[in-house]
């Protein structure tokens, strides 16, 4: 009991008895030394002598400590537990406390417990909690390294520890307050080195046991994620010190990248339903203000929704930024195997997670970064999202989803060759021309509930053609050698779905088919006028209507929205279309007006066999 007591005392730098219990200060003349002979010889004998005495006062010191150490075990064994609570308190004891141990000592301490790790087992488990929960990232590094050590030998010796330790790690990525990198008499340790401390404890545990990562790391994660109702800053350090996890343990890289999307798309879509609950005045006010412009209401509820909004901004910041390692700046035709891989991964998140998820709205632009990489990513995207829209066994809600999702990118992605904008609307307008064929003896007229994927991929074509018009024409030379321009034959796939009882105009979303009719009028595609009054005169009935989700609409978050100007195709007004609305208007009243196109006289004939 004395000797550990003076083990204490000792091994503490400020202790009174500090110089006597380590022996000579290094440096310090020794009795019979000649401190007055200057030569050579006489310099190397004194450096030996310091060296030994130095080796000689650690060996001490290390002697002294393990044997207090495996004293206070051996009592505690034999049912004394006085020198093991003092060994508790070394580790329990409060920083600022009189009676507090200096980090020299404690790491002398940590030494000692290194030699006799082997006898912590369970029934010290009250000294292993006392250890991993001490204050050791705002001690000097020298400790940390053998507090870290410590840890490691634990995992190794006792697999039960390991749940306690890599928990204690993980509650230290969360954001911690300055407070915690300061101790009295230390100097402070910024908030950045805490983490690096941890992430360094982190890799070294995972280093020596591999397969903790799956078994104990990953749930550890997960559980310490924010809660949505906590701070930006709070989101933001915890998924910047997640991303930072996947350096060193890259097995992890996938669960945690999708774990982070599916958090991420959940602060989205909440968004949307905080502003579809507010009164529709202020939720449209709030909506321009996050698109720049400004409001002068300042409720709670639409404080909370800005920092909402905020929050997933610099969280989709951060996405981009840690995906744009692995892209190159601009579009490549031959992408490296790093971006092959993580747009696999990219595009697994959006069949996984985004696709699913109702309205979303800006989440998914991770994909739409993506995918203009390079051609075979698009190209990838498109086939993926055609394929879906014209699975007939795929939920309706699926279907129609993806359809928006490849009609919204045709016509939003700015670098996409006009190769594949005509292949893609050629592959949906052949289908709808087959299905009107094939479906049309069972159709008595527009039903969204029945048909909902055909008028899906009706609105997708006709999205398109709004925005990718140019692009879906071909250069044609007649008999005579003139050069002009014609609409593409497959097109002709969409007048005849126009006109057909299934009525698409009636039942897709009123902004597509108004567009599409003003600017399939302006370039003599087809004439939708007609049709439309008709619907008009006849009302809107049971057959339901379409969404308009597109959901690679503008992009207003005004951090990220960096990674997207630059490929991202904005509407363009078409010249000399304002100019013939009044006109078409007026001409679509009269059922003979002159510029009626023979579409109209096909939907009045398919109308009366209708009746017949």
């Amino acid at each position: 009991m004395l000797e550990s007591s003076a083990v204490s005392r000792q091994a503490h730098p400020n202790g009174s008895e500090a110089k006597s219990a380590i022996g000579v200060k290094r440096g310090q003349p020794t009795s019979g030394s000649d401190s007055g002979d200057k030569g050579p010889s006489s310099k190397r004998v004194k450096m030996n002598a310091g060296v030994r005495m130095e080796i000689t006062e650690t060996n001490s010191t290390n002697f002294l400590f393990r044997k207090f150490v495996n004293n206070a075990l051996d009592e505690r064994a034999a049912g004394n537990n006085a020198n093991f609570e003092l060994l508790r308190r070394k580790f329990s004891a409060d920083p600022g406390s009189e009676d507090a141990p200096s980090s020299l000592e404690l790491q002398n301490t940590i030494s000692a417990l290194i030699n006799t790790v082997s006898r912590l087992n369970g029934s010290c488990s009250q000294l292993v909690k006392d250890i991993i929960n001490c204050r050791w990232v705002a001690r000097e590094s020298g400790f940390v390294g053998s507090y870290v050590k410590l840890l490691g030998n634990l995992v190794s010796a006792h697999a039960n520890y390991m749940d306690l330790i890599v928990n204690m790690l993980v509650q230290h990525l969360v954001w911690v307050h300055s407070s915690a990198g300061k101790l009295p008499n230390h100097s402070p340790v910024k908030r950045s080195v805490i983490y690096e401390r941890v992430h360094y404890a982190l890799q070294f545990i995972l280093d020596l046991v591999p397969t903790a990562a799956f078994s104990t790391l990953f749930p550890a994660l997960i559980s310490e994620f924010p809660h949505k109702s906590e701070s930006k800053r709070a989101h933001v350090t915890y998924v910047t010190n997640l991303l930072r996890v996947i350096e060193y343990a890259p097995s992890l890289r996938n669960k945690l990248l999708t774990f982070i999307t599916d958090r991420v798309i959940k602060i989205d879509t909440e968004i949307q339903a905080d502003l579809d609950d507010l009164e529709d005045e202020q939720g449209e006010e709030l909506e321009a203000e996050i698109v720049g412009a400004e409001i002068e209401r300042n409720e709670d509820a639409v404080a909370n929704i800005k920092d909402t909004v905020d929050k997933l901004d610099v969280m989709l910041d951060i996405l981009f930024s840690y995906y744009s390692k692995s892209f190159p700046n601009k579009s490549v035709e031959s992408p490296t195997q790093e971006s092959i891989e993580s747009y696999g991964l990219i595009m697994k998140l959006f069949n996984g997670i985004i696709l699913p998820t109702y309205r979303s709205r800006y989440t998914q632009f991770l994909v739409f970064w993506a995918a203009q990489k390079a051609p075979r990513f698009s190209e990838t995207f498109c086939v993926t999202a055609i394929t879906k829209a014209l699975d007939n066994t795929l939920q309706p809600g699926a279907r129609q989803a993806a359809a928006a999702y490849v009609a919204s990118f045709i016509a939003r992605a700015k670098p996409m060759p006009g190769q594949y904008v005509q292949i893609s609307t050629r592959v949906m307008c052949r289908w709808l021309g087959a299905f009107v064929d094939q479906r049309s003896a069972e159709c008595e007229g527009p039903d969204v509930s029945r048909w909902g994927g055909f008028y899906s991929v009706c609105q997708a074509v006709m999205y398109i053609f709004c925005f990718r018009w140019k692009d879906l024409r071909e250069v044609e030379e007649d008999e005579f050698g003139v050069i002009g321009e014609r609409w593409m034959g497959f097109l002709q796939n969409l007048n005849k779905a126009i006109t057909s009882k299934f009525n698409p105009l009636k039942v897709c979303s009123p902004a597509v088919v108004e567009t599409f009719a003003k600017i399939a009028s302006h370039f003599q595609l087809v004439y939708c006028f007609t049709i439309i009054e008709q619907n008009k005169r006849k009302g809107l009935g049971s057959q339901g209507e379409l969404d308009s989700y597109f959901p690679f609409d503008p992009y207003n978050l005004k951090r990220s929205k960096r990674w997207i100007q630059c490929c991202y195709n904005e509407w363009e007004p078409i010249e000399g279309l304002e100019d013939e609305e009044e006109e078409d208007n007026d001409s679509s009243e009269g059922s003979d007006n002159d510029n009626e196109s023979v579409v109209e006289e096909e939907v009045d004939d398919d109308e009366s066999e209708t009746h017949e």
